[in-house]
């Protein structure tokens, strides 16, 4: 495994060192097969069939995000038996949730309270792993409601509904420190990174103001208002550099599957266009139930990146669509909030529960 010699990623002297390193770092060698031998582990444990994922989600409530603890009894080999019976070979749960807070004793970020099992993550990998499945986190980068609390000045306010924290040094050192922590703690063969994408600007708060500076190298515009191209050139940038310190964090404290959701919308093609984020990422998630942006994202990846498609968890999903998808050469990927009692998903008879049962079907079948 190639390592950044003899640089500590989470010391913040070394981390601002190295977020200066921009050519550096966008020079660094890809992710694929052409530096790193295939991940052999992650794909002998599934085979050489399809990725067939699924995640039960924790990040939200019946009303908005879930409060701390809100899933706490969630109990791992009934979580693990769920997953086998759903038929998935990689299930995803959560490092940390949108709420901020950790399901394993990290160092960086708060414990969620109550939990039944204090290692949740720790002990979703061990019998995943018994159980033959791959067994990813999950943190998101769109936002951090625990961070966003301690740095409101960093944040946009509720005029943002969600998602609405700019992608700082001061967040993207917060977010590494975390990345590295549960790199370090438990045995897990990669991560989703959720809502890794350019946010809105309805107003530009000082620390975008500053990273325009560092990103464009120029002033922020006097007027208060940047140009289109502008913005989008903003965008890409501010999304390159935190691709950029994220591997670097991966590269420098444990190979795993990087896993990424945008999710694509049209008002952000112009930053996505040749962004180095999506040539380089193992695999990429097409969020949304469109399946046009399938071939779209095939001219944008890197050769070794698998792309999945999600067809479950949205009001628009409907699973039935899974026999256009070619599972040669894309994998599949579904999610459902759980239950506040029983923290699986629910039973009742809803679309999504119906999506859920379709998407049984469809991973026992390949």
């Amino acid at each position: 495994m190639i390592r950044p010699a003899k640089f500590n990623p989470i010391s913040r002297r070394n981390f601002l060192q190295i977020s200066a390193l921009g050519g550096i770092l966008a020079a660094s060698p890809p992710l694929g097969a052409q530096v790193f031998p295939v991940l052999n582990d992650v794909r002998r444990r599934i085979g050489a069939g399809p990725v067939k994922s699924f995640c039960i989600d924790f990040n939200w409530g019946e009303k908005h995000v879930a409060e701390p603890g809100l899933y706490a009894q969630a109990d791992p080999r009934e979580h693990v038996r769920w997953y086998q019976d759903m038929g998935v070979n990689t299930l995803q749960t959560f490092c940390v949730t949108y709420n901020g807070y950790a399901w394993y004793p990290s160092d960086v970020a708060p414990l969620t309270p109550g939990l039944r099992s204090p290692n949740f993550v720790g002990d979703m990998v061990e019998l995943g792993h018994q159980a033959g499945m791959n067994v990813l986190g999950y943190f998101c980068l769109g936002g951090n409601k625990y961070w966003e609390q301690k740095h409101p000045d960093l944040v946009h306010g509720s005029y943002l509904k969600d998602f609405r924290t700019p992608f700082s040094l001061e967040y993207l050192e917060y977010t590494c420190r975390s990345i590295e922590d549960a790199l370090k703690k438990i045995d897990m063969d990669g991560f989703l990174i959720d809502e890794f994408r350019p946010i809105q600007h309805p107003r530009w708060l000082d620390c975008e103001r500053t990273m325009y500076r560092e990103l464009l190298g120029e002033k922020f515009p006097a007027s208060g208002h940047p140009s289109k191209e502008a913005v989008a050139e903003f965008d890409r940038r501010a999304v390159e550099r935190a691709w950029r310190l994220i591997k670097w964090v991966v590269y420098g404290t444990r190979r795993v599957v990087i896993f990424t959701n945008q999710p694509f919308m049209d008002r952000d093609l112009a930053a996505w266009e040749g962004n180095q984020m999506l040539k380089e990422a193992d695999w990429i998630l097409n969020e949304t139930p469109d399946l046009k942006w399938l071939s779209w994202m095939h001219q944008q990846v890197g050769p070794n990146t698998l792309i999945v498609q999600n067809l479950c968890g949205w009001e628009g999903h409907d699973a039935s669509v899974w026999r256009q998808v070619d599972t040669k050469s894309y994998g599949l990927y579904g999610f459902a909030k759980a239950d506040e009692k029983t923290t699986l998903p629910s039973a009742k008879n809803s679309p999504n529960a119906s999506n859920v049962r379709i998407l049984r079907e469809a991973f026992h079948s390949l």
